[in-house]
């Protein structure tokens, strides 16, 4: 093997490795299961009836939660997976 073909080849190693590390950050937490209301989540609306926007916007700063739930079209539960004691996982 020729050293520009061993160069190749760890050039394409490292932009898969890096997309693939890229691909398993920044994943939210799924719901706990702490609180009994987060079972029975199905819909934003539920979500909204206690984290009211002071709450999300200090959780905006605090944990760098992105500005998505100010979208009406966006669904908490795209991201917060319901807890596992819920779905019998």
């Amino acid at each position: 093997m020729k050293s520009r073909d061993i160069i190749f080849l760890l050039i394409i190693i490292t932009i898969v490795g890096g997309l693939y590390y890229l691909s398993t950050k920044n994943k939210a937490r799924p719901m706990p299961a702490e609180p009994v209301e987060h079972l029975t989540v199905t819909a934003r609306k539920d979500c909204l009836a206690c984290h009211q926007a002071e709450t999300m916007a200090r959780l905006e700063i605090e944990h760098k939660h992105p500005g998505k739930w100010r979208d009406e079209r966006v669904s908490c539960l795209l991201c917060h997976t319901t807890p596992k004691t819920a779905t019998g996982r």
